[in-house]
């Protein structure tokens, strides 16, 4: 398997560490499932000093992946959503035209994050 995944986070500029840890996190989880190393974490707040998204596409690419998934963590339709990232995916594609780059659909108002939260209240009840 020649593609990349790249796990995007909103990410935060606060200064305590575990604020953006949850994206590393989840990006640890994503590599043990697909059973490679090809997966990089990409926090979209730039004043986070992170790795941003054409950071991790690139280290992505040097290191032979053909295709690149962008997998957003986000819940809202928002701005990021609906105009930074995907004119950050058509810079990427100027940048890398042999390299096939597209994004996910954000996770959105999903029945499983539904399950989670009744988890969390059944867990404090």
């Amino acid at each position: 398997m020649n593609a990349g995944i790249v796990v995007l986070g909103h990410g935060s500029r606060a200064s305590v560490g575990e604020a953006n840890q949850v994206v590393f996190q989840v990006t640890d989880m994503v590599k043990a499932r697909v059973g490679h190393d090809l997966v990089e974490t990409a926090i979209m707040n730039r004043k986070s000093g992170l790795q941003d998204l054409s950071g991790a596409v690139k280290k992505l690419v040097s290191r032979g992946a053909r295709r690149v998934i962008i997998v957003p963590m986000f819940f809202a339709n928002g701005m990021h959503i609906q105009s930074d990232i995907p004119e950050e995916i058509e810079a990427l594609k100027q940048e890398f035209p042999d390299i096939t780059i597209i994004m996910t659909p954000h996770i959105g108002a999903d029945s499983r994050i539904a399950d989670i939260l009744m988890e969390r209240v059944q867990e404090v009840l």
